[in-house]
C-alpha cells in the first residue's frame, strides 16, 4: 500500500532513524521517499551480484563497485530533516559502478556525479522506472534493471534524450557494454528462475543470482 504525506511529521522521521528504518530512503528534489526494507529475495539477489562483481570485476582492476551507495549531483545543497542535514536530491541504487579513473567521484561516502552504471533490483510496485530521468540527467551510461521474481534483465543505455532499451540476443542474453558482462535469465534445475552472468572477454568468469 502506498501512502503520501503532504508534510512528514518530524517524530516519524526521528522514529525511523532511531530504528534504522530510513536506510533505504531517498530524497527526490527535496521530497522524501520512504522505502520499506527490501524482501529477503531482493537482498539475496543484490548480495549475489555484489559478490560476482567484486570477484570478477572490481578485483580484476576494472573499477570500483559498491552496494547501496547514495548518488547525488554535484553541488547538491543540504536541507535539515528532523535536526540533521541530508542532501536535497539523491538516489540509492542496489549497486553502483565506477570505471577505473573515476573513483574520485567517491566523496564523503557518496558518489558525487554520474556512476558509469547502476543496477536496480526491481521489486513489484517500487519506483525503479521513475528514477530513470534522474540517472539520465546525471549522465549514467547504463541502468541495469533486474526483475526480482523472474530475473528478467533490462539494460537501459543512455541516448541523447532518454534511455534506449538494449535488444536481447536471440538466446535471451543481454550484454552490458560498460561492465563487459552478459546477463541471461533462465530456469534452474528446480524450475525456479535464476540469473546467469559471465564476463564478455572472460567467459570463464561466471556467476549466478
Amino acid at each position: 500500500m502506498r501512502a503520501v504525506f503532504v508534510e512528514v511529521p518530524e517524530e516519524v522521521v526521528r522514529h525511523r532513524r532511531q530504528l534504522d528504518l530510513d536506510r533505504f530512503d531517498e530524497m527526490w528534489e527535496g521530497e522524501l521517499h520512504m522505502s520499506p526494507f527490501p524482501s529477503w529475495e531482493h537482498q539475496r539477489i543484490a548480495k549475489d551480484l555484489t559478490v560476482f562483481f567484486t570477484l570478477h570485476w572490481e578485483q580484476l582492476g576494472e573499477g570500483a563497485c559498491g552496494p547501496n551507495v547514495g548518488v547525488k549531483p554535484p553541488g547538491t545543497p543540504d536541507l535539515e530533516l528532523a535536526g540533521e542535514k541530508t542532501p536535497a536530491n539523491y538516489r540509492g541504487p542496489d549497486l553502483v559502478f565506477l570505471l577505473t579513473g573515476n573513483e574520485d567521484r567517491i566523496q564523503g561516502g557518496w558518489v558525487v556525479g554520474a556512476p558509469d552504471a547502476v543496477i536496480e533490483v526491481r521489486s513489484p510496485g517500487d519506483e525503479t522506472y521513475q528514477k530513470l530521468p534522474f540517472y539520465h540527467r546525471l549522465g549514467v551510461s547504463e541502468v541495469i534493471v533486474i526483475q526480482r521474481d523472474s530475473r528478467a534483465v533490462e539494460i537501459h543505455r543512455r541516448g541523447p534524450a532518454e534511455y534506449e532499451r538494449v535488444v536481447p540476443e536471440p538466446n535471451g542474453s543481454v550484454p552490458s557494454q560498460v561492465l563487459d558482462t552478459v546477463f541471461r535469465a533462465e530456469r534452474g534445475p528446480d524450475g525456479k528462475p535464476v540469473l546467469r552472468l559471465h564476463r564478455g572477454r572472460m567467459p570463464d568468469r561466471q556467476g549466478m543470482a
